[in-house]
């Protein structure tokens, strides 16, 4: 974890505060309760050990193992506390325990009170030729009693629609956004009960590439989603990978998501293109958004291929201009 305090322009030196290298740890979030502790979210799978993808692959061809290299079916979600905004940290304890729980976005305080949490299940493909995870279904987590206890509800027909954002466009109605595991389109749920049920994902008309988004409600009640703006097919039941992951984009929505008037990209990679060159780009992915009080909003993604983490800070305005 790296810090940027209120009157600095440099962020602190990263501070590990996850040790458990039995385990690939990864898709943390953050969340400050109403009590003012904050929450530290994430993934926690079994891994292969020492073992590379290549040693996996060479393992398979020699018929000495089976499935895919990847674990995510084993994975749980952990949580630690802190009390003094981040400086310290609890154990971790593990949340939800069911194998292959995955997160990525951060708990939603509800107009009610009440806590929502998305998340989705990573299901094992036992044959390695079947691309993986194209069994994970989606569900959400609701707490009235601020995270003490958690009753989870399943999103209907939601096979291969991950990733869920949710955002509360009006008292007690939600509006969902979804990665897509087919690599088509961004995909959208609707709740009118505060999460309890929800309507079948369908496709909107922005472009997807199998790589994480996000959406948050900005001060104004507009909607901003981010994402890759590229997709790589059309066909909805298919599951595809490899997908390049550029450009990074930001959208606004002001009718949950029937039409984006505004479109800006905030990482156009390195353009590059023709077959001879195409390998030469690199990806720039899994971006993070969230807005501050002063109205600024906030803007992270993994930069160059995974080689470091790139920040923004911009405005509502930039976005239209």
């Amino acid at each position: 974890m790296s810090r940027l305090d209120q009157d600095s322009d440099r962020w602190t030196e990263p501070m590990l505060i996850s040790d458990d290298y039995s385990r690939s740890e990864q898709n943390p979030s953050f969340f400050q309760a109403p009590d003012g502790k904050v929450w530290l979210l994430h993934t926690a799978q079994l891994s292969r050990g020492l073992m590379t993808h290549e040693e996996w692959q060479e393992k398979l061809r020699r018929g000495e193992v089976k499935g895919h290299f990847s674990m995510q079916e084993t994975a749980e979600v952990r949580l630690r506390l802190s009390e003094d905004n981040g400086h310290t940290w609890s154990d971790a304890v593990s949340q939800f325990t069911k194998p292959g729980a995955f997160c990525r976005h951060p708990i939603l305080i509800m107009s009610n009170g009440e806590w929502i949490f998305p998340m989705w299940y990573s299901l094992m493909e036992e044959d390695a030729n079947k691309p993986q995870y194209g069994r994970d279904y989606s569900v959400v987590q609701i707490s009235g009693d601020q995270g003490k206890t958690w009753q989870e509800y399943e999103v209907p027909c939601s096979v291969r629609r991950v990733h869920m954002s949710v955002v509360e466009s009006r008292p007690g109605h939600l509006v969902a956004f979804f990665r897509s595991r087919s690599a088509d389109r961004i995909y959208r749920s609707f709740s009118d009960d505060f999460g309890r049920t929800w309507t079948e994902p369908g496709a909107i008309n922005l472009p997807k590439n199998n790589a994480s988004i996000q959406a948050i409600r900005l001060q104004s009640g507009a909607i901003a989603l981010i994402y890759n703006d590229i997709k790589g097919g059309d066909d909805p039941s298919a599951v595809k990978w490899g997908i390049p992951r550029v450009p990074i984009v930001i959208a606004l929505t002001y009718d949950e998501g029937d039409t984006f008037p505004y479109k800006r990209v905030i990482e156009p990679g390195d353009g590059y293109c023709g077959d001879v060159n195409r390998h030469l780009n690199h990806t720039y992915h899994y971006p993070s958004i969230m807005q501050s009080r002063d109205g600024n909003i906030h803007v992270s993604y993994t930069w160059h291929g995974r080689e470091c983490i790139m920040y923004h800070r911009i405005t509502e305005e930039w976005i239209k201009g």
